[in-house]
């Protein structure tokens, strides 16, 4: 009975330690999948959203947001977004005081849903709701926006005027202290995480400092600086975009404080010669961001001003952030100005080839061709894009061919652009440089876009001003041509 029961205890042994190799084997394999993560970010909206707006933000050193038009009315309802490292979408109101920011990481699958919120008596707006579908954020973390802004509207923080915009009315004090009791209510019932509980009442606190800073240069106030609670020169900070916006604030506040607007390159100037309230770290952090304002805003003045960065500046990674930034710069420009493309060369993703228009016209004799003249930045165009793709569907590649030319004068924004909307693999995606001054601009006349043009099987204009493709009499038209 012993040799028994010995030999079940041991069989139980061997069998538990089996059950946990499995376990133990499963989890890694669950972790290694985590890992991972794919390249790419994916966005959806509900089915029942009409229409759908977004900006989206995949590089830092974008002059311009990507336009993302989501929702039945846009023919899409998900897009892929190829990425190495985050996504950001920023979107709101600002005369209603309405803001969202979301950071997605690559690997990201994002679900968004509308919320009626009433802002007044008479006005409604629709706020999105984040859902993450593979990811460990809470969801009271990723829609901490859309929760803050309804108790501020609840508790009279932020009033909306019946008639008019200025008159809204916005307090700031009110406005941090409801940001301070949501965020401890929340972590009270363990609905956020420790980080996101410190790194939000840290901003909070950033926020509220910078709207007084700036509320007492808007009226000639008198501020004592150690009533904001905020260390002037604290190095844990100092990667914090809202400390920055803080340090920025302060420096116009002390010295620029009779000035309505004062150029970033003054500024950058005035901190660089003239010794202030800023440690060494902290000057270079905000000649950094002074310098990155001169590249958006003043782009003819931003080469002296790196120079002056570079001989200034002791911070090695922000030192190499802007030898990259220079070097794609390069890199980009190279890509245009290949040659002299007075002409109006065309170039793809796919094979780099250089033709002329009629070149590429000529190579598709036997179908009707539609030309599509588009940039990254063009609102409308980016909104025609899933139409373009819905009408390709409808006809064979024998019977019609679809040319998109972009007049980009940034290759990457076309690049990045031409990922989002899957046309970077496809041959007839080209990209013209010097386009005011090519033959193709001056032939068909073309001042505004989106354009489309619409040849025959000859190569002969069947409409030089056809239709959108959100219209059905294009695809009328393309039928009755072939």
């Amino acid at each position: 009975m012993k040799k028994i029961l010995l030999t079940f205890l041991i069989l139980t042994v061997f069998s538990c330690q089996e059950k946990k190799k499995e376990i133990s084997s499963e989890i890694s394999i669950i972790k290694e999948k985590e890992i991972k993560k794919k390249n790419e970010v994916v966005i959806s909206v509900n089915d029942t959203i009409n229409s759908f707006f977004t900006n989206l933000f995949v590089d830092e050193m974008q002059d311009n947001p990507d336009m993302l038009y989501l929702g039945k009315k846009e023919n899409r309802t998900s897009v892929t977004i190829p990425i190495q490292n985050t996504v950001k979408i920023i979107g709101g109101d600002p005369f209603i005081s309405f803001f969202y920011e979301l950071q997605l990481d690559k690997g990201d699958s994002l679900l968004i849903a509308i919320k009626k919120i009433d802002v007044n008596q008479s006005k409604q707006i629709d706020y999105p709701i984040f859902t993450l579908l593979n990811s460990n954020r809470r969801w009271s973390e990723t829609n901490f926006d859309y929760i803050l802004y309804s108790y501020n509207l609840k508790s009279k923080a932020i009033v909306i005027d019946e008639n008019k915009f200025q008159n809204n009315k916005y307090d700031s004090e009110k406005i941090y202290k409801n940001s301070i009791k949501l965020l401890d209510s929340l972590k009270s019932n363990n609905s956020i995480s420790d980080k996101f509980y410190s790194t939000n009442r840290i901003n909070q606190k950033l926020k509220f400092a910078t709207s007084r800073i700036r509320e007492a240069k808007n009226q000639n106030l008198e501020l004592e600086i150690e009533s904001l609670g905020v260390k002037l020169n604290e190095d844990k900070l100092l990667n914090n975009k809202e400390y920055v916006s803080f340090l920025r604030a302060l420096m116009l506040y002390k010295y620029f404080n009779e000035d309505k607007r004062v150029k970033n390159s003054v500024l950058f100037d005035f901190v660089n010669e003239h010794e202030t309230f800023l440690n060494k770290s902290a000057k270079d952090v905000l000649l950094d961001s002074y310098l990155k304002s001169i590249f958006f805003v003043e782009k003819p003045k931003f080469d002296k001003y790196l120079t002056k960065f570079n001989s200034a500046n002791e911070n090695d990674e922000l030192k190499n952030k802007w030898n990259s930034v220079v070097a794609n710069q390069k890199a980009n420009s190279k890509k245009l100005n290949a040659t002299n493309r007075t002409a109006g060369l065309l170039t793809n993703l796919v094979n780099d080839n250089e033709l002329t228009f009629e070149q590429v016209l000529s190579g598709h004799k036997g179908k009707i061709v539609l030309v599509d003249f588009w940039a990254s930045w063009c609102s409308p165009c980016r909104k025609e894009m899933p139409f373009l793709k819905d009408l390709k569907s409808k006809f064979n590649e024998t019977e019609l061919k679809i040319i998109e030319i972009s007049i980009d004068k940034d290759y990457s924004a076309w690049v990045r652009a031409s990922k989002l909307e899957n046309l970077s693999k496809e041959e007839g995606n080209y990209i013209i440089s010097n386009w005011e001054k090519s033959n193709l601009y001056k032939n068909f006349r073309i001042k505004t876009i989106p354009r489309y043009l619409l040849f025959d099987r000859n190569g002969k204009i069947i409409d030089d001003d056809a239709p959108r493709p959100s219209e059905n009499e294009l695809e009328e038209l393309i039928k009755a041509s072939i």
